[in-house]
């Protein structure tokens, strides 16, 4: 079983980019992963500091473990922008932002589907 000092140490050890910092923090018993990022807005493009959802931890991890709790953390944190800032025609369109029961509603209709004829069988003509 490591220590919460243990496993801060573990993190401290670990680099990324300049503008992110991950640290180990405490919610009640639990430990967790977190990190705070500069960047900018992928809304107004104006420079903003933002922090990425927790990663809790336990006590009875392994280095392999915490090391790879914190790649995750970074990972989710990298595909949650990259989601934001993407665009087709000028909407940001995988958002992880988006309503889930508007995308709903446009799941439920059967024209926001589009299919090639051979999506099924991947032949095409000769």
């Amino acid at each position: 079983m490591m220590t919460s000092q243990e496993i801060k140490e573990i993190v401290s050890s670990i680099t990324y980019k300049p503008d992110w910092a991950i640290k180990v923090g405490k919610d009640g018993d639990r430990l967790f992963l977190q990190a705070t990022v500069a960047g900018e807005d992928s809304v107004t493009a104006c420079p903003t500091v933002w922090k990425t959802g927790k990663r809790y931890l336990s006590l009875h991890m392994s280095r392999q473990e915490v090391v790879g709790a914190v790649f995750g953390l970074i990972k989710d944190a990298e595909e949650h922008e990259m989601r934001e800032w993407f665009r087709y025609r000028g909407a940001s369109i995988f958002n992880p932002h988006l309503d889930p029961d508007v995308l709903a509603e446009v799941a439920r209709k059967k024209a926001s589907f589009v299919f090639r004829e051979n999506a099924m069988s991947m032949e095409e003509a000769a």
